[in-house]
């Protein structure tokens, strides 16, 4: 005999009281486009009203097979975030979580994958907090989030933009310091909000991420940075990760991301790469109606099907999908009902990478002199390797030539290689180097004949008169 139990997640589902489990009934019907309480066949042939059929959080494998430490986790933070006790119990609850956190930082249990450039977001800052951050306040709020999830038994937290640098994707640290410094002045009037609690789903409440928070500008012997104290609660939601389900994000893929939607379903899309449906089904699909995209990601409820697509899930495509750090690529359609769009199915692709593990990317000192010379290369059609590149800058450096008398030694050159009368030159690693040495007046050696294993040694030579050469550059 089967009846309807509530399971351990509060959701009514069929159970078999001679095996004495939950018998998993799936609907062939899609629910989006349908009224509350229409019922729809399963699988199995029963009829299952499809409002009662809630997907399950799974691991990538599929399965939903929590621990003993992650429904010990999840049970303090439901209890914490309880509308019936959360003002009341607020402080005990997030502290006692928050220890618990912290006695399972141990080799079993790591607490984050990776450095300080990886951040994590749990299902209630996806899921449950309405996902409004502008660009910047997703740049700062992601460094926070892996600062404080790399450093858990940390009271205070500071952090300098430059240590980000070698993280982001800007063209420089003064775009960093701009983004911290204004991603920071709009996280100070920003809350955690948790809509839709209560019993009838009607009440929101607000919650602080911080006790203390300032921005400390530049000086002439200092760094800017930013210093700010956690409050338990939000600590507690930086150090589920791998006990909570969630998901994980680089500084390097969101500073490639712009606009406050296409960054919100960046991380949507990041929890649910790994989702099934049911248990055997491909991972990655799920749908969503109308309502439920714009109440997840805060859009007009004006927007219909062009502004839909137009300004919110074309653009996320777009971007999402060019991103190269990103570890999956997404496509949606749309969904109809009764001859018009409800809502839309999305895939989630994941990349196939040979090793995944996020690593510390490794900063080369360049000398902006030699970008310089590459340039100034480029922009003569000179095609040179990059050792060879690197050679060139070093004769530069050694003869201390600067970059206006680079560009006069490489036209020259230029014009010494498109001279049809002379013979070519086959060492022209060497020719530019005796170039660099000699500058454009004069007669130099060079090799025309034959290249060298060595390229300074053992080449047949003719004398040029670079003087002519640069008669005829300033002729042409």
């Amino acid at each position: 005999m089967a009846i309807r139990k509530l399971d351990e997640n509060g959701n009514y589902r069929l159970f078999d009281t001679k095996t004495q489990s939950f018998i998993d009934e799936q609907p062939l019907a899609s629910s989006i486009g349908q009224i509350n309480g229409q019922t729809s066949l399963s699988a199995s042939g029963s009829i299952v009203e499809i409002d009662e059929i809630k997907p399950a959080e799974v691991d990538e494998t599929g399965l939903s097979i929590p621990g003993e430490d992650e429904a010990q986790i999840k049970a303090f933070i439901k209890q914490a975030i309880s509308i019936d006790n959360f003002i009341e119990t607020f402080n005990e609850n997030s502290h006692l979580t928050l220890l618990k956190l912290l006695a399972l930082q141990d080799n079993k249990h790591p607490l984050k994958k990776g450095g300080v450039n990886i951040a994590y977001r749990t299902d209630a800052l996806i899921m449950h907090c309405k996902m409004e951050f502008s660009a910047e306040e997703n740049v700062v709020f992601d460094a926070i989030l892996g600062t404080m999830s790399s450093f858990p038994e940390n009271k205070s937290y500071r952090i300098a933009p430059t240590d980000f640098v070698k993280f982001s994707k800007y063209d420089n640290v003064q775009t960093l310091y701009r983004t911290f410094r204004s991603g920071t002045k709009k996280l100070k009037d920003r809350h955690l909000v948790f809509d839709e609690l209560g019993p009838d789903g009607k009440d929101d409440i607000e919650v602080p991420w911080f006790n203390v928070l300032r921005y400390h500008n530049a000086t002439k012997d200092e760094n800017a940075f930013i210093e700010f104290v956690p409050s338990d609660f939000f600590k507690d939601l930086a150090l589920c990760s791998q006990i909570v389900h969630g998901a994980y994000g680089a500084l390097e893929v969101t500073t490639q991301l712009r606009g406050k939607y296409t960054i919100a379903l960046y991380w949507f899309l990041e929890n649910k790469k790994d989702f099934k449906t049911y248990k055997g089904a491909k991972p990655g699909i799920f749908e969503m109606s109308m309502e439920e995209l714009k109440h997840q990601f805060s859009i007009p409820q004006s927007y219909g099907k062009t502004d839909m697509e137009r300004r919110v899930l074309e653009p996320a495509k777009v971007s999402i999908n060019n991103v190269q750090e990103c570890d999956f690529t997404f496509d949606y359609s749309p969904l109809k009902a009764n001859g018009s769009v409800a809502g839309y199915r999305f895939l989630i692709t994941k990349k196939n990478y040979i090793d995944a593990k996020p690593e510390e990317v490794k900063i080369i000192d360049v000398d902006p002199f030699e970008d310089q010379i590459k340039m100034l290369l480029d922009m003569s059609g000179v095609v040179f390797e990059s050792t060879e590149i690197s050679n060139i800058y070093k004769c530069a450096k050694r003869n201390n030539r600067d970059a206006a008398f680079m560009m006069q030694i490489i036209s020259a050159f230029k014009t010494r290689l498109d001279n049809q009368e002379l013979n070519d030159v086959e060492d022209r690693l060497a020719y530019l180097c005796a170039m660099i040495e000699n500058g454009t007046s004069g007669k130099i050696t060079v090799a025309v004949t034959k290249k060298s294993s060595n390229s300074f040694n053992n080449f047949s030579q003719r004398d040029d008169d670079l003087s002519e050469i640069e008669k005829i550059m300033l002729n042409r």
